[in-house]
């Protein structure tokens, strides 16, 4: 928003903004493009917020022993609010790309995002598995995304304890989410859902 957009002068400034309208928006994108007022290419926008993954992220063997250990038949899926190819070079870095059918983001979701209903509907209608969102388990750290495919849909949901639910706090409409994780690892996944492994 400094170097890039001109928009504000300085560090804090930017953050100041952004966190207002990313409160509204939920996306960084969508804050500026409609929060803002912004023209912001998204291929461009993508490509320089998200940069090398491998700077950040290494390879989750955790997560991957969950994705390999659960019976045959659970169809896995990423729904994000990041564009698919950055989703993708992230989800390769964590060593656990080839673990899900499908990566659903911010290209498939078009002018919406989670958690806005016509996201998860939009996703529900591209899938060429005509997912069920009332027999799915949604893991995710944000609550309110949790808090809206339960509500609208009846998902079954885990929240990933972290920052991004800290930050959020306890929502005033009494939400909590069907099950809580510390990380994802077969030992707390298969606490709460055990029906992963049971035929």
């Amino acid at each position: 928003m400094v170097a890039e957009l001109g928009v504000a002068p300085d560090a804090a400034s930017a953050e100041a903004m952004w966190r207002k309208e990313f409160q509204i928006h939920n996306q960084t994108l969508r804050a500026l493009r409609h929060g803002l007022g912004l023209e912001v290419d998204a291929a461009k926008y993508w490509a320089f917020t998200r940069g090398d993954p491998g700077e950040l992220l290494r390879p989750n063997l955790d997560a991957l022993a969950v994705l390999r250990s659960v019976r045959k038949g659970v169809r896995k899926i990423v729904l994000t609010n990041c564009a698919e190819k950055q989703a993708r070079e992230a989800l390769r870095v964590l060593g656990i790309e080839d673990e899900f059918a499908a990566v659903y983001g911010a290209d498939a979701m078009g002018e919406t995002c989670k958690p806005m209903r016509e996201a998860f509907e939009r996703i529900w209608a591209m899938d060429p598995c005509g997912v069920d969102p009332s027999r799915c388990a949604f893991f995710e750290d944000s609550v309110k995304n949790l808090a809206s495919a339960k509500a609208h849909f009846g998902t079954f949901t885990v929240q990933i304890a972290g920052k991004t639910a800290e930050e959020e706090g306890i929502r005033s409409d009494g939400f909590v989410a069907d099950a809580i994780i510390s990380a994802v690892t077969v030992d707390e996944v298969r606490r709460v859902l055990p029906g992963l492994w049971e035929e």
